[in-house]
């Protein structure tokens, strides 16, 4: 059954498949200013489990380029970020994986339309992009298609914004609609989660020991490093990289012999402390599998590792138990909260998927929302700045209630993907700390192309993962540099106005501004707008290993330039250059300008 409705420019199709004469479905409109409101609803007689239902939204595939989204999707013969897929492919949206919203865009970077779902909780499969048949472009809402608990009536609402604005504006738009919508309950932020970060992970991986990692303190305090985060590993004996004995997060005694002195030893150092945790894995190795044993989502027989059912209370309580218990016990500042994206009921296989009475709800995006609600409520009685990470791709509108901290996805030595995934995650995070993968790099590299690491985070909170103890001189010294760079602009990089063009080319160029203060890195060799508004000083950082840089400046402006390289030492100056149209002033390598204006 379908109900048809042309709004505006789109003509709109709600299917409701298998209907029956006890479910009533409506669709309707309503308009306020350049946004339109499709409204949907299903009301039946009394709870049942809904029949899978589809929106379909298509508008004429007009000045519309690339299409953004908060995650990779499309075919994958041509898959490529920011482009405009064939309608087929999706992406799929939870409670603990992104948000269902997306923006199509033109190249002059304008908005045409950006569109966001209400439902952020269940699972919706999100399609979007070009329907070839139609020459249109196609926004597809697939619900219910993996069964939810029964109910007795539902009720969604598509947003399509069409305001002649940059797409960036567009989607801090429906970010914050969406945090009107879950009632403005984002995690406090403290100051702290905007300090740089020192994380074991690819230094260590899991061949962690106590005395190393004060070792590595020591240098990264010194640098400016006032978080560290201990990675997989503390809470075994076992290096094989997976989840077996993941469970029971007791201290590895061999590892860690006295976990409560190591961690004031570290904070001593001027240092957060962060414990990493694996929420939903309980591995056959752990003391208390056969509790959880049939509590389980589904099992992997490769990982020898279940993933709880959060639908459980014992289950909630035995994770909200155990974190309490760590931050406690050892007077940690701070949690790691990994894989809660594997809270995923199209993921559930067996017992999981019949009814329990041992269950407190069978709609497991229900019970992921409590486990985390209690997890933030009781971290937050314990430490009022508690600290709390996650990482794409569980940075949906939804876990920002739970968090202050999302970081990108993990992408080592790759300082591209690093930069797209801040960028993604800056423009629709609102005030959520942004951090970047814990980056690392060869040691045998050269400290210019190594600085690459540095320049294509600037615009997130720093996480780096060298083994410091082994750098070279020149590298802990390009380290020194790029974190004193970032700590210095730091007003500028996290809280000034962000932007950045042609996102289908991985934002070769980002720039933010603070009152009369700007700061531009460029990825290609591009030429860089300067003197666009009141800023008086610009700092122009080249990442793209290039020798010389453009800069354009509309107005007659005369300046005087600051040329210095990776390390920061000042290469030369040029005073009193007028600057009209395009000039190319040459730039080492990963170096950057400091371009002021002189009042004359």
């Amino acid at each position: 059954m379908k109900k048809l409705l042309s709004v505006g420019k789109f003509n709109v199709c709600l299917e409701v498949g298998d209907p029956s004469d006890s479910l009533r479905y409506g669709l309707s409109s309503r308009i306020e200013g350049d946004v339109i409101f499709i409204d949907i609803s299903l009301k039946a007689e009394s709870p049942r489990v809904f029949p899978e239902c589809k929106l379909d939204v298509a508008c004429d595939l007009n000045d519309m380029h690339s299409l953004w989204t908060p995650c990779l999707h499309g075919h994958p013969k041509s898959i490529r970020n920011k482009g405009i897929p064939e309608i087929w492919p999706h992406f799929s949206s939870h409670i603990s994986h992104v948000s269902p919203v997306g923006c199509f865009y033109n190249l002059e970077g304008k908005n045409k339309v950006a569109f966001a779902f209400s439902d952020m909780k269940n699972i919706v499969r999100v399609h979007a992009g070009a329907y070839e048949e139609d020459k249109a472009a196609k926004i597809i809402m697939h619900l219910f298609s993996t069964p939810t608990e029964p109910m007795a009536e539902y009720h969604a609402t598509l947003r399509l914004d069409m305001a002649a604005v940059n797409y960036h504006q567009a989607l801090s738009g429906i970010s914050r609609w969406h945090e009107e919508l879950i009632g403005n309950s984002q995690m406090p932020v403290p100051a702290s989660a905007l300090e740089p970060v020192y994380s074991t992970w690819y230094a260590f991986h899991q061949h962690l020991s106590q005395d190393d990692i004060e070792q590595q303190c020591r240098v990264a305090a010194e640098m400016g490093c006032k978080t560290i985060i201990l990675d997989d590993g503390w809470q075994t004996d076992d290096s094989n990289r997976g989840y077996k004995f993941c469970g029971d997060w007791e201290v590895s005694a061999n590892r860690f012999p006295d976990m409560a002195a190591h961690v004031e030893r570290v904070q001593a150092m001027g240092m957060k402390y962060l414990l990493w945790l694996s929420v939903p894995f309980v591995g056959r190795g752990c003391r208390v599998w056969q509790e959880f044993e049939s509590s389980l989502l589904f099992y992997s027989e490769q990982n020898q590792t279940g993933t709880l059912d959060p639908r459980y209370p014992k289950v909630r309580d035995f994770l909200v138990g155990t974190y309490t218990r760590l931050v406690r016990e050892y007077h940690l500042d701070g949690l790691k909260l990994d894989f809660i994206d594997e809270f995923d009921m199209s993921l559930a296989t067996g017992k999981a998927l019949v009814p329990d009475a041992e269950r407190d709800t069978e709609s497991l995006p229900e019970a992921v929302d409590r486990l985390m609600m209690a997890v933030r409520e009781s971290l937050l009685a314990i430490k009022p700045d508690i600290l709390i990470e996650f990482r794409q791709r569980y940075i949906g509108s939804m876990i920002r209630k739970y968090g202050n901290i999302f970081r990108v996805h993990d992408c080592p030595h790759d300082s591209i993907t690093n930069r797209v995934g801040i960028m993604d995650l800056r423009l629709f995070s609102g005030n959520t700390a942004i951090h970047s993968d814990m980056f690392i790099w060869s040691e045998t590299d050269t400290a210019e192309s190594a600085s690459l690491q540095f320049i294509n985070t600037l615009f997130s909170v720093p996480q780096i993962s060298p083994n410091l103890i082994t750098l070279p001189d020149e590298h802990l010294q390009m380290c020194r540099h790029w974190l004193s760079f970032w700590n210095e602009h730091k007003p500028v990089l996290l809280h000034g106005k962000l932007k950045s063009c042609y996102p289908e080319m991985h934002y070769p160029i980002i720039e933010s501004q603070l009152n009369k203060k700007k700061v531009i890195t460029f990825h290609a060799a591009m030429i860089c707008d300067v003197f666009t508004g009141q800023e008086e000083m610009i700092t122009v950082v080249n990442g793209a290993m290039a020798d010389s840089v453009c800069i354009k400046s509309v107005e007659t402006v005369m300046a005087n330039i600051s040329v210095f390289d990776c390390l920061g030492q000042k290469v030369s100056d040029i005073q009193n250059m007028e600057l009209n149209g395009i000039k190319e002033i040459p730039i080492p390598k990963s170096g950057y300008l400091k371009i002021e204006k002189v009042n004359i």
